[in-house]
């Protein structure tokens, strides 16, 4: 089966790296906000806004409230969303998105779509409504992993830079197993080279050590080259105790919805499950370093049972 970027993966490593990301990927934005004011993700606080069925369960991933630093505008929302696969009325639901949000807040409005998939052809951006002389265009900011230079990536010094890579690396990778052993290592190598803090290191290994999954002989193999390394020693926050939350992921049964992103999938496993599988599934996804909010929304478990079974992961 086709496997896709898991939104999950995405979500938490943009939240991790807030700063970062906007510096990246909106460069023309960045210089305006007023970090030391800080910012606030509204995921939660706007999902009631957004329908939700059995059949198709339809969430904003990431919208952000940050503060300007000039201009009449106090504060804005950047609405993130990751696309790791075909979809006809993607535009709609940017739009329908679009005009939800700013219904609820009456704020000014960033948007940017990140598609994560291997189709060259697809990376829709206007969404266009006529009827008679009723017309109406939206467009917004998007961005195609596929079609970015493996070499400006590795030169650049932004460290969302190093996420886009591993990206990229999945995508180039797909049904090749060697190829991502051999990604994976560069990438875990050039890791360790950029000289970033110990705590974005962290953030950046976990995410490129989930999205780069390999089979259990070859894991083996690049922890070994790791270690060879490091010389078997801790360094700057890699350690060979990082489980690959993809095969997490597989491990409890929810394969079946990794097409459209893991958080959907884990959604479809525990329709199917009891509340067991439900605390199986949060006690993995702890282990793994998930943010207890994200791992509450994928389970349908509360804030409070999950920070229980925290002394369940030791």
């Amino acid at each position: 089966m086709k496997k896709y970027m898991p939104d999950i993966l995405w979500k938490e490593i943009i939240e991790d790296l807030f700063e970062e990301f906007v510096s990246f990927f909106m460069t023309d934005l960045y210089p305006n906000i007023d970090f030391e004011r800080g910012y606030e993700f509204l995921d939660k606080e706007v999902s009631g806004i957004f329908q939700k069925t059995r059949k198709e369960q339809r969430y904003a991933d990431r919208i952000v409230k940050v503060y300007m630093k000039t201009g009449e505008e106090n504060w804005i929302l950047i609405h993130v969303e990751i696309q790791g696969y075909y979809e006809k009325e993607f535009s709609e639901r940017m739009f329908k998105y679009f005009y939800r949000i700013y219904d609820k807040y009456n704020k000014k409005i960033v948007a940017l779509s990140i598609f994560t998939d291997s189709r060259k052809d697809y990376e829709p951006n206007i969404f266009e409504y006529e009827f008679y002389r009723t017309k109406l265009r939206y467009e917004y900011i998007s961005y195609k992993i596929l079609k970015q230079r493996e070499e400006e990536l590795i030169k650049s010094n932004n460290p969302f830079a190093m996420v886009v890579l591993a990206g990229l690396y999945t995508i180039k990778s797909e049904g090749k197993e060697l190829d991502r052993l051999k990604f994976k290592y560069q990438l875990t190598k050039l890791l360790l080279k950029k000289g970033y803090k110990r705590e974005k290191i962290e953030k950046i290994f976990k995410f490129l050590d989930s999205l780069l999954y390999l089979p259990k002989e070859l894991e083996l193999e690049y922890e070994d080259e790791v270690k060879r390394l490091t010389g078997g020693e801790e360094q700057m926050g890699i350690t060979m105790e990082m489980t690959n939350i993809y095969q997490v992921g597989i491990e409890q049964g929810i394969e079946q919805g990794i097409e459209q992103g893991i958080e959907q999938g884990i959604e479809r496993g525990i329709e199917q499950g009891k509340n067991r599988e439900k605390v199986e599934i949060a006690i993995e996804l702890l282990k793994n370093g998930i943010d207890i909010k994200i791992i509450s929304t994928s389970t349908g478990l509360s804030v409070d049972e999950i920070e229980k079974l925290k002394y369940k992961v030791h």
